[in-house]
């Protein structure tokens, strides 16, 4: 496993990685402890490659030449978002006659 794989927010944090969206429990503006590899936002402009918003000087902020490594870590926050989620449980319904 992947050291970013075992990352968890601090407690009280509802902020949300993905979206740059939520309530912090601290007062940092960007967590001193999100592993890089689940970094999506361009440190240029803070283009956010995961949900393709942002204002980017760039003309296209896809072949910007910032763009390669926090489009690289968008695959790595699917997983670990997904791997935050509880399965999901198997209700049983009972039949009818």
């Amino acid at each position: 496993m992947a050291k970013w794989e075992a990352f968890r927010q601090c407690p009280g944090c509802g902020f949300d990685f993905a979206s740059g969206e939520g309530e912090r429990s601290c007062s940092w503006g960007d967590c001193p402890y999100l592993p890089e590899e689940l970094n999506v936002f361009c440190d240029q402009c803070r283009f956010n490659f995961f949900t393709m918003e942002g204002n980017p000087p760039c003309e296209d902020p896809l072949t910007c030449a910032e763009a390669a490594e926090p489009r690289s870590h968008v695959e790595n926050l699917r997983t670990w978002e997904g791997n935050l989620r509880p399965a999901p449980s198997v209700t049983e319904h009972p039949r009818e006659s």
